[in-house]
């Protein structure tokens, strides 16, 4: 029996985990890795104390300040979580128990969801710039999204390749200003109104389909880098323990991080907290576990 199972290895199940450990709580973190959004992204500027950073860089320093601590790892994906008298966090290897829990899984990217798309994951299509730009040197590749993960994503990738174009289903871009000034200073051809509706190839992407202000149209391309937002992780969470907005966000009380269910406690992208940032996850992270922290002593 643990005192507290955090469920996620991003900034918030982290740094809820090193609370947890300092207030000397038995804690286990279940998680597949310590990576999260955070180390999907390539240059951090806003995370204090670090002018400059990569988001791979930043998560293994939290990673290695976790483990200095009295943490319990396990390298398992949780798929149920119940409450009867105590938690049960069910993964597909075994099945462990706790008197609170915190729910720190954040999001993964959201998917086209068109005719070729999972055919080629890993063979030309790609969610995670920084993990596979390198890989697309001197190719001719498409980024799909006009937000900021997908300007960052085609202003990383000029440093690969001369041949960057930016897809945007929409009229107008929706990213900040000031990136969408450095894409087209570093050579990105962006364009509006231009909706990606089939990929094709043989063994890797080659060519893809789309609507250009509602003419069909196609281009040879060689990577398909799909940047338009993400969706929270919440498959293994029963909707009896928890509120859903809209959104499958986790709805929490924004004092304490607490669920409608005693005991649960939820932190970072996967709740209704408004700000989407690593320094908002951390903070929430930090609140959920003290938060937990004063629902055992009751």
């Amino acid at each position: 029996m643990y005192d507290l199972i955090i469920i996620g290895g991003g900034p918030a199940g982290i740094v809820a985990g090193i609370y947890g450990a300092r207030k000397k709580l038995k804690t286990l973190i279940l998680t597949k890795d310590f990576i999260g959004q955070a180390g999907l992204t390539g240059t951090i500027e806003n995370w204090p104390g670090e002018k400059n950073i990569t988001g791979p860089e930043l998560m293994n320093k939290f990673e290695s300040h976790l483990k200095n601590y009295d943490v319990e790892i396990k390298d398992e994906e949780v798929v149920s979580l119940k409450k009867d008298e105590d938690f049960s966090v069910k993964t597909k290897e075994e099945e462990f128990n706790s008197k609170a829990v915190i729910i720190a899984t954040g999001r993964k990217p959201r998917a086209l969801n068109i005719p070729g798309e999972n055919e080629f994951v890993g063979k030309g299509i790609v969610y995670c710039t920084t993990c596979d730009a390198p890989l697309f040197k001197d190719k001719k590749v498409i980024v799909v999204g006009g937000g900021n993960a997908g300007l960052e994503s085609a202003i990383e990738l000029t440093d690969h390749t001369n041949e960057v174009f930016l897809f945007e289903a929409a009229s107008q871009l929706s990213g900040d200003e000031f990136l969408q000034e450095k894409a087209k200073e570093k050579g990105v051809k962006i364009f509006t109104n231009r909706k990606i509706k089939e990929i094709k190839g043989s063994n890797f992407v080659e060519e893809v389909l789309f609507e250009d202000s509602g003419e069909e149209e196609k281009m040879q391309v060689e990577g398909v880098f799909i940047q338009i937002g993400s969706i929270p992780i919440n498959e293994f969470i029963a909707d009896n323990l928890v509120d859903f907005n809209q959104s499958g966000e986790v709805v929490v009380d924004y004092q304490t991080c607490e669920t409608k269910t005693g005991g649960l406690f939820a932190a970072g992208d996967v709740t209704n907290v408004r700000d989407k940032q690593i320094v908002v996850a951390t903070g929430e992270g930090t609140k959920a576990s003290l938060s937990a922290y004063n629902y055992l002593r009751k």
